[in-house]
This record gives structure tokens, C-alpha cells and sequence, in this order.
């Protein structure tokens, strides 16, 4: 079996988040509001295009909702949102439709967001984006970095599944395509939020609180993305 020329043993993988912040459940009734020109809101229903520069990724929830009941594959029972018109929406439902049939559909969130980040890593980037790496050789990369993060069997399964059928380049659309239709269904509002430099933890934790406030959100989730082109004094 070929191999790539850099072995698999010596990529660095960054380490996992910590524990999210948390940010109590603040309900208030719905007023109008302009946002700074560099803090938007995220629908739900979209799915925002991917970008060069770095994000940093902050949810902030009280969700205390219980697990969603079990699904079955009829008509009667359908439990997707949309219809799904592409590979990648699929793949993630059905990630979703499992997790939600086996009660783990916020261990299977939390997995999937450990697993983006490790795919973020400059050099599992590296290797594949690069044209002189084999497919099969991508595939033995993102499926070992999968097993080393020990995740949860349904997504060990469907990351599996990618890689068997050639697809390996679309596991990170699919993953966050997960997230995209979890957050929906949780009722959490996407905030993106561009600044010069990395915003501290307290700055996010008030943004996501004052959204919450204003909106009424079950849970924010707040992304800060890094634009240099922005002046210091939009932070």
C-alpha cells in the first residue's frame, strides 16, 4: 500500500478545547436593534462560505431541553429540516437522524467540533490539499486522526464511510454541515464577529449574552473571525 512521504505519526495535532464557557439563559422580548457593522447574525437556514482567515469559535448555552425522541425512516416520521439536494446535506442529516435515534446527539456535537478543530491543523491541511497526495493517502490521514480522538462510533462510522466511498474531501463540509443543522435544531443563534486581533473571552461572553438578550436565543454561538484590513478601534 502506498504511503504518503510524511508518516502519519509525526503530524501534530493541536489539543482540544476546553470546556465552553457557559452563559445562563437570559430571556427578554423582542426589540429592535442595529448591530455594529462588524457583528452580524447567522440564519440558521444558511450555511456561511468558507474563508481564509482563522476563526475562533465560542458557544455559549443553557440548553435544557431533553433529547430529541427517536426517529424512524417513514414518511410519518421524517425528520429532516430540508431536502437534500447535495452529498453533504445527506450525509449530515443522517449523522443527525442516528444521533438523535440513540440519544447522543449533543455527545456526537461535541465530538464533531473536536474533530474540525483537528482538521484545522496546518499540516493535516497540508497534506490534503496537496495534488501529489493520493486520495487513498488522505483518506489513511483523516481516518487516523479520527481514531485517535477516540470519538463517538456513529461518527467514527460516517467518517468511515466517506473515506471507503472516495469522498474524504467533503468530511469537513460535512461536518459542519452537522453543525449547521444541530444548532437549528437546538435553537442556537450563529454570531460572526470580525476584529482586527483575537477577541478575549470576556468580550465574546458579552456579545453572545447581549444577543441572547435581544433575540431570546435557547443558546449564542459566537465566531470571531480575524480581518487585518479592519482598523484597530472596531473592537
Amino acid at each position: 500500500m502506498d504511503t504518503i512521504s510524511t508518516p502519519i505519526s509525526t503530524l501534530k495535532v493541536p489539543a482540544f478545547f476546553s470546556t465552553p464557557l457557559e452563559l445562563h439563559h437570559f430571556r427578554t422580548p423582542h426589540v429592535s436593534h442595529q448591530l455594529p457593522p462588524n457583528l452580524t447574525t447567522k440564519p440558521n437556514s444558511s450555511i456561511s462560505n468558507r474563508t481564509s482567515s482563522k476563526a475562533k469559535t465560542l458557544p455559549f448555552k443553557n440548553l435544557n431541553s431533553p433529547l430529541f425522541s427517536n426517529i424512524s425512516h417513514s414518511s410519518s416520521h421524517n425528520t429532516s429540516l430540508h431536502t437534500h439536494n447535495s452529498p453533504v446535506s445527506g450525509y449530515a442529516a443522517a449523522l443527525v437522524d442516528i444521533a438523535r435515534c440513540k440519544s447522543s446527539l449533543d455527545i456526537v456535537q461535541n465530538d464533531v467540533q473536536k474533530l474540525l478543530k483537528l482538521l484545522q491543523n496546518e499540516q493535516i491541511q497540508a497534506v490534503l490539499g496537496s495534488p501529489f497526495v493520493g486520495e487513498k493517502e488522505k483518506g489513511q490521514v483523516v481516518q487516523e486522526v479520527a481514531k485517535r480522538g477516540k470519538f463517538n462510533r456513529y461518527l467514527l462510522g460516517l467518517v468511515k464511510m466517506l473515506i471507503e466511498r472516495n469522498k474524504v474531501m467533503i468530511v469537513s463540509d460535512v461536518l459542519m454541515e452537522f453543525e449547521r443543522i444541530h444548532d437549528e435544531l437546538s435553537g442556537t443563534k450563529v454570531v460572526l464577529v470580525s476584529s482586527p486581533t483575537k477577541m478575549k473571552e470576556d468580550q465574546l461572553f458579552w456579545i453572545a449574552k447581549t444577543v441572547q438578550n435581544l433575540t431570546g436565543a435557547v443558546s449564542v454561538k459566537v465566531k470571531n473571525f480575524l480581518d487585518e484590513k479592519l482598523p484597530a478601534s472596531v473592537v
